[in-house]
């Protein structure tokens, strides 16, 4: 067995620049530090891990240049005065139209139809999920520029130009998948035996099974399966990480995770009160149009 990978000094420094984001992130969703630094350095990791891997994150990155030129085309065309806002509204009401969309593992066919599950920036997060947990959390002080301003939100997290916004939708959609574990390990419906049943993991388990979620996202069927065998026996299913998947590599590089956290500045004394009240700053200008934007603007404008 091949030896498991180290996460490479570039995107260990950009846990330790995020650091004070992603604690703040942690306290208010209650997930582990760790398990967002985790996912964040693993998308890293991800990305560049081949060169298939490389040309799948320019596809996501030119997909997502795509969908945000072409919004905020919509927007110009049915909001002159506002465009921003029209691009907002045009995205909300493509969530809208399908709020409970997923993929599991990269379906890149669903992607190419349903422009919202691309991931987006540096944390790889499904524009759909960020949209998802800033409407969930309105009062999150990371959320509050983006709530009526989708548009802006999706120009930041493509940029990564928001810190606070990326720790805080990568947590809410960690605190998901806590809670996902705690439901799949319930026996006989008890939520409580399974909350239980989590708390019984070891927190390094606990980390790498939320980042291993982060990661693949919502229950595989092959887990559903296990999940009937432990409910007929009587006792709690018990989640596994892969040998060699995501959950695995953040255990064989945890320690390097928790040192750059810990060796982080400690200065974030404005920690919230630093965020903007307007999403502008953030990604006020349109993405620049590449060939195409006009026709793809009309297409999306008609799929309403």
């Amino acid at each position: 067995m091949a030896p498991v990978p180290s996460y490479s000094k570039k995107t260990l420094a950009l846990v330790q620049s995020m650091a004070p984001e992603i604690a703040a992130a942690a306290a208010r969703y209650g997930v582990p530090a760790e398990a967002i630094a985790g996912s964040l350095a693993q998308e890293q990791f991800d990305q560049t891990a081949s060169s298939w891997n490389e040309m799948k994150a320019r596809l996501s990155s030119f997909n997502a240049d795509g969908f945000l030129a072409a919004a905020y085309a919509v927007g110009r065309a049915t909001n002159p005065s506002n465009p921003e806002q029209g691009a907002s509204d045009f995205i909300l009401g493509r969530y809208n139209s399908d709020p409970n969309a997923i993929t599991v593992g990269s379906d890149v066919l669903k992607k190419s139809t349903h422009p919202l599950l691309v991931d987006y920036g540096p944390a790889g997060m499904k524009f759909h999920n960020a949209i998802q947990e800033i409407l969930k959390n309105p009062d999150d002080p990371a959320f509050k520029p983006y709530v009526k301003n989708l548009y802006s939100a999706g120009v930041a997290l493509h940029k990564g130009s928001d810190k606070a916004l990326m720790a805080s939708a990568m947590a809410a959609y960690l605190r998901q998948g806590l809670e996902a574990y705690q439901s799949n390990m319930s026996i006989n419906g008890d939520l409580k035996t399974g909350i239980n049943s989590w708390h019984g993991l070891t927190p390094e388990l606990q980390r790498a099974l939320l980042v291993q979620y982060y990661k693949q996202g919502p229950t595989p069927e092959r887990v559903k399966a296990r999940q009937e065998i432990a409910a007929q026996n009587g006792v709690p299913y018990v989640p596994q990480i892969g040998v060699d998947g995501a959950g695995a590599t953040y255990l064989a590089n945890q320690g390097a995770i928790t040192k750059a956290l810990a060796d982080a500045p400690a200065d974030f004394a404005s920690r919230w009160e630093a965020i903007p009240t307007s999403g502008s700053k953030n990604g006020s200008a349109p993405p620049i149009p590449f060939p195409g934007i006009p026709q793809l603007a009309e297409r999306l404008a008609t799929d309403r």
